[in-house]
């Protein structure tokens, strides 16, 4: 198709052509073409037309014939092509804008060209014109029914307006008149329906859009187009039903078109709680008190679903859903402890997390429920009535605590949700629990302190035999629900004790050292009340020897001395004054029985007494054999007690005796400058038997180049280097305490004596202060043996305590102190201040500390401190009463 066109007929062997050519021009409203003609001759090459007379031919346009004249004249190449006639004709189309032009002409030329006749040429340009548009077209996008819909319309001409409707499925649902281009249109509630109606259950429908065409008031034409209009798509449930029973919870939907609306159902395991219409965007539930009793009644964790159906204008177009868990509310926690005193009462402070829970409160003792409390919201102050005092009483009877509990019950919208409780002490008040106890009666009843005092309401310090006695009617009684289980007697550090009895109660306590009698009435608590009655004492003491010595003369003879001192008590009982004598038995220490020796004259000065003189022994007034050991026993008996002492004279016979004329080893010397009894072994060999003398050079003989040394502080000096038989040796007591003299057997100042012969030599140590001796030896070539020491044992005592001393330096000192009062549960000082020792030590000893109280359980005592002259300690008590208590001490160290 086109809308210009031309036809071709060549002549004259080619040389030559009749050409025609149209055009056309077209109205789209009139729906014609207007076509014109032109009818053209031409020349080729170099060929020629002269044809001068005029010619005749006609053009033909869709039937119509134009005739017409023409002049060829000269026609050339060069001057071609020469238009012979134009026609021009209006050709109208097809209904649908179609058109087929038949175009047609002729020229009788009539002429001989190159030698060749030409009559008449005929030429054709039949073809199809361009069609006129006609009906516009019709177009729409797929659709959501519901949207608005916008066609649009392809027209021919601006000119032309349309007709329009809108089919479903064959029902027609929207028309419109007088459309241009484009229209929109929306929908009601009715249209929808019908559409929906129209569509069936589909969820899509089959749309035709029809459009007649008119140009003014003609019918153009018509046309249609198609589409598909959908349903709105589901809505999707966003929010799951996972709540804590009682909160606001809000669902939110995504729906697809605000047009569409949702029925909510929620429902608790398969039971429907709640259902909500109308619902759009989203919706907030508050569960009512019944809607909470539907869930609560499947438990305190239940499984939830809620159900989103959607409606787009009446229809069902789908459901969605959500599953979760509703949850009763976190169980409320006690935030304070139960700690009271009974009689007190306390706070209970609740922390919960929601307002609607509320608690039923129980308080319990021991396990045993006191009272209980419903409708409790975050605290409840608890008063105790006196029949709530009284149980909480009930329930500790053997304690002074007990294990106090506060429990809750948690309850929401009526469903209990769980418990919890708090711990704590309930604590008895040892003061207003305590016995009553009234008084009782104390008499002495040992006879002897009775006789001396002439009362038996007056003690004898450490001698009386106290009696407490607890008559029935003054027994005593609890009324905080204890028991009485026994009664106490304290009495100057020392106690005893009884059970409880409804009867008399009597008790004994041995050697009451204190006027201040305290009887205690001991429930089952272990709470006490404390009776005290004031006696009359006589501070009377025992008799003690605090310092006893016994040493022959020259510690070998056989008249032997006695040294002894002591303390007494010289007062008055009451009935009469106290008195001391003095004895002494003595015993060879081999044999078993002690003989009497007879009386002591010691002289006494008001507490002290003392003797000082020789002893009459198995040889009457010539003392004790000195080849023999004796154990001798020294008494002092006062009104009530006796004091004993034992005292060791050891033999006679020396280790090492020493006179002008030599030494003697084990006896006194006879003759000779070393006199020896027994037998000499060196290094394990015998070097001296008695009945194997050695000859005169096997002894040798002292030589006449000894000499006489005085060690002074100017240099250091070893005892190895002294062993030249006949040498003295003098160590000062700067020289000997100061550590310069190595292998020095004592720190005291001595005479150093060297003796021997060529097979053994000795070193003896002679201290100038003491007279102690020290001996060791040396065999010619051999080892030098150990110093031996001094076989004298020392030992005494004083107010301070006991000690003993040995030869090597080494001393143990022990005593007993009495603590000051020790209040209950607390630790103090044992008595306030430093304690002396008897004696005082080198340096601070080894020491330790121990009480010696009757419940040892109960208290300990720890070591402070220690130096050389005194300690201190501390004594702690874990009873429920204040106490004294004696504390044993022990200590070694070194005192020289």
């Amino acid at each position: 198709m086109a809308l210009n066109h031309s036809g071709n007929t060549d002549f004259g062997g080619g040389h030559y052509g009749l050409n025609l050519i149209w055009s056309a021009s077209q109205s789209i409203s009139g729906n014609y073409s207007d076509i014109t003609a032109t009818l053209q001759i031409s020349a080729y090459g170099g060929y020629s037309i002269v044809a001068n007379a005029t010619k005749y031919g006609h053009i033909t346009i869709d039937g119509q014939q134009f005739d017409f004249s023409a002049v060829v004249g000269t026609l050339k190449a060069s001057n071609s092509p020469k238009t012979l006639a134009t026609a021009t004709k209006r050709v109208y189309h097809n209904a649908d804008g179609s058109k087929y032009l038949y175009a047609s002409a002729s020229f009788a030329l009539n002429a001989t060209l190159s030698g060749s006749w030409v009559g008449t040429i005929s030429t054709a340009a039949d073809y199809s014109i361009d069609t006129i548009p006609r009906a516009s077209s019709i177009s729409t996008p797929n659709f959501t029914v519901g949207d608005n819909v916008t066609v649009s319309i392809s027209r021919a001409s601006s000119s032309f307006t349309h007709s329009i409707q809108l089919d479903v499925g064959g029902v027609a649902i929207k028309t419109a008149s007088g459309v241009g281009a484009s229209h929109t249109w929306t929908f009601t509630e009715a249209d929808v329906k019908r559409i929906y109606a129209a569509m069936g259950s589909a969820t899509s429908g089959a749309v035709v859009l029809w459009c007649n065409t008119y140009s003014g008031s003609t019918l153009v034409g018509d046309a249609k187009g198609t589409a598909t209009c959908y349903q709105v798509g589901n809505s999707t449930l966003q929010t799951a039903p996972t709540f804590v029973v009682g909160d606001s919870r809000t669902y939110a939907v995504n729906r697809l078109r605000g047009s569409v609306t949702h029925t909510l159902q929620l429902y608790a395991g398969s039971t429907l709680v709640r259902t909500a219409t109308g619902v759009g965007a989203s919706y907030t539930v508050d569960l009512t008190a019944a809607e909470i009793a539907k869930v609560y009644a499947l438990g305190t964790s239940v499984a939830m679903k809620m159900v989103c159906t959607a409606y787009h204008y009446g229809r069902n177009i789908g459901t969605s859903q959500q599953t979760g868990t509703a949850s009763a509310p976190p169980v409320s926690s006690i935030t304070s402890k139960p700690d009271h005193t009974i009689g007190g009462g306390y706070t209970v402070s609740i922390s919960r997390s929601r307002n609607a829970v509320s608690h039923t409160l129980r308080l319990y003792v021991a396990g045993k429920q006191i009272k209980e409390i419903g409708g409790v919201a975050t605290s409840y102050a608890w008063t105790p009535t006196a029949t709530e005092i009284a149980a909480e009483y009930a329930a500790t009877p053997n304690s002074n605590t007990a294990a106090a509990q506060a429990t809750i019950w948690c309850y929401h919208y009526g469903k209990l949700i769980g418990t919890a409780t708090a711990s704590g002490t309930a604590t008895v008040n040892p003061t207003a629990a305590a016995p009553v106890f009234a008084g009782y009666s104390f008499a002495d009843i040992r006879p002897e302190t009775v006789a001396l005092t002439g009362d038996d309401q007056i003690l004898v310090a450490g001698e009386s035999t106290l009696k407490v006695t607890i008559p029935a009617a003054q027994a005593a009684s609890s009324t905080t629900s204890a028991t009485i289980k026994q009664y106490i007697l304290y009495c100057g550090g020392a106690t005893a004790s009884a059970a409880y009895s409804a009867s008399d109660v009597a008790i004994q306590l041995a050697g009451a050292s204190s006027g201040s009698i305290r009887v205690a009435a001991v429930d089952s608590r272990g709470n006490q009340t404390v009776v005290e009655r004031l006696a009359s004492l006589v501070a009377y003491t025992p008799p003690r020897v605090t310092q006893m010595q016994l040493r022959r003369d020259n510690n070998v003879d056989n008249k032997t001395k006695l040294a002894v001192k002591g303390v007494w008590w010289p007062g008055n009982f009451g009935a009469s004054d106290n008195s001391l004598a003095s004895t002494y038995q003595y015993k060879a220490t081999s044999a078993e029985q002690y003989t009497d020796g007879g009386a002591v004259s010691i002289a006494i000065t008001g507490g002290e007494w003392a003797f000082e003189g020789y002893l009459p022994g198995d040889l009457g007034a010539g003392g004790f054999d000195f080849q023999k050991s004796f154990s001798v026993m020294l008494s002092a008996t006062d009104a009530l007690n006796t004091a004993t002492s034992v005292g060791i004279i050891d033999r006679g016979i020396p280790t090492m005796h020493l006179d002008k004329g030599g030494v003697g080893i084990g006896k006194i010397r006879a003759s000779g400058a070393l006199d020896v009894a027994g037998v000499i072994i060196t290094e394990g060999s015998e070097v001296y038997h008695p009945g194997n003398k050695p000859t005169t050079e096997q002894l040798g003989a002292m030589p006449s180049s000894a000499k006489v040394e005085l060690l002074d502080e100017t240099r250091s000096y070893n005892l190895d280097d002294y062993w030249m038989p006949g040498q003295t040796i003098l160590v000062r007591q700067s020289v000997a305490a100061s550590g310069k003299v190595a292998n020095c057997p004592s720190k005291s100042a001595g005479i150093v004596h060297v003796e021997g012969s060529s097979i053994l030599i000795m070193q003896a140590y002679i201290e100038t202060a003491g007279g102690a001796i020290y001996s060791r030896y040396r065999a010619i070539g051999g080892s030098t043996t150990e110093w031996v020491g001094p076989s004298g044992i020392q030992s005494g005592s004083n107010s301070n305590g006991s000690w003993t001393k040995w030869p090597d330096g080494t001393m143990a000192s022990y005593g007993v102190v009495t603590s000051q009062s020790v209040p209950a549960h607390s630790t103090i000082g044992i008595t306030g201040q430093s304690i002396l020792f008897p004696v005082g030590f080198l340096a601070p000893p080894s020491m330790t500390i121990t009480v010696l109280a009757d419940t040892v359980g109960e208290f300990s005592a720890k070591l402070g401190g220690v130096n050389a002259t005194l300690w201190w300690g501390s004594v702690t008590n874990n009873s429920d009463y204040a106490r004294v208590t004696p504390v044993h001490w022990h200590a070694i160290g070194r005192w020289k």
